[in-house]
Order: C-alpha cells, then structure tokens, then sequence
C-alpha cells in the first residue's frame, strides 16, 4: 500500500489543482503541466526501479 500512497496523493492533488480552476487557461500552459507532471511520475517509476522498497 505505501508504494502507491504518493501516486494515489499526487492524483489526488491533481484533480483539485482541475476542479478548483487553478490550471491557467491557454493550452500551451495546461499541455506544459502535464508534461511536468507526467515526467515526475516516469522519474518516481524509474527511482522505485533503481532503488526498490524493501520487502518483508
């Protein structure tokens, strides 16, 4: 459960970061967040890889 906590707690920010209308409004600033957002879950994904959580 903890390895998907901070995807679950991110996926949770972003949908209120949507359904509160902070997001800018062109698409070229929407397009870049995601971009960012989508990079920081490839690098989380490719740090869990590397460095796996210990396993009882």
């Amino acid at each position: 459960m903890l390895y998907w906590l901070p995807r679950v707690c991110l996926f949770l920010l972003i949908a209120a970061v949507l359904g509160f209308g902070a997001l800018p409004a062109t698409s070229e600033d929407i397009a870049n967040t995601l971009i960012v957002v989508i990079l920081g879950l490839g690098l989380f994904s490719l740090t869990l890889h590397v460095f796996p959580p210990e396993r009882h």
